[in-house]
């Protein structure tokens, strides 16, 4: 039985709702409009950076690009070199071999050369790149500026909601706290009305229960007398007697 009871016990305990607990304050909401522009603001943000992002890399591979036209150049310049030498060996001799090493010096200063296009050529379409880029850039920060002033309003918008509704908020404060007091002031009037009432009354009793008193006084004293006059009575009575003993009786008429 006992067993039984512990566990209703615990199912009861079990089925009861846990104590709520008390309410904190909590800021005030802050309203979908402000919050999606705050997001906007962080996506153009990141569009932003990645842009930037994308003009860094371009840069680099232009600075890349730039040392291989730089190493092109000194091997252009040195096979120009060594077909002059060339050539002249082939003036001087004007041999089949002095003149095929002329062909083969040439053909390997035009490949350079054509490389050298190329990687140049490269090289504009990466400037080109970067410029796009930078473009998109100055886009990007262009809607971030405009995202920006326009969270920036919204913001604005709802502090001003907020301290207005704050300031209505203190006035009400105030008006209650008015109308307390106003409160507090008539009832302290009406308490010291009463007072001022019920002294005259109290003043007006005190002077009837004094009155009475007086008046009593003297009939006590009367009281106090009565018993000489009954004493007098008392002396008075056997004078009397002796009155009557005086007078002769009268005789009946025979």
């Amino acid at each position: 039985m006992a067993r039984a009871k512990k566990a209703a016990a615990k199912k009861t305990a079990a089925r009861k709702p846990a104590a709520k607990k008390a309410a904190v304050a909590k800021a005030p909401a802050v309203p979908k409009s402000v919050t999606n522009a705050e997001s906007k603001v962080k996506l153009q943000d990141k569009a932003v950076a990645q842009a930037e992002k994308k003009v860094t890399q371009s840069q680099t591979k232009l600075d890349k690009h730039r040392a291989k036209i730089d190493a092109e150049n000194t091997k252009l310049s040195k096979l120009r070199a060594d077909v002059a030498a060339k050539r002249e060996k082939a003036q001087k001799t004007s041999t089949a071999a002095a003149k095929r090493a002329v062909e083969t010096a040439r053909g390997r200063m035009n490949t350079a050369r054509l490389k050298l296009q190329d990687i140049r050529g490269e090289a504009k379409l990466i400037r080109a790149e970067i410029q796009a880029a930078k473009k998109v850039v100055a886009r990007e920060v262009k809607k971030l500026r405009t995202a920006e002033r326009n969270f920036k309003a919204k913001l604005r918008d709802h502090e001003r909601k907020l301290a207005k509704k704050a300031k209505a908020e203190q006035k009400k404060a105030e008006q209650k706290a008015k109308a307390a007091a106003r409160k507090a002031a008539a009832k302290a009037k009406r308490v010291a009305k009463k007072a001022t009432a019920r002294k005259p009354k109290a003043t007006a009793k005190k002077a009837a229960t004094k009155k009475p008193a007086t008046k009593k006084a003297p009939a006590k004293k009367a009281a106090t007398k009565k018993p000489a006059a009954k004493k007098a009575a008392t002396r008075k009575a056997p004078a009397k007697k002796a009155a009557r003993k005086r007078t002769p009786a009268k005789k009946k008429p025979s």
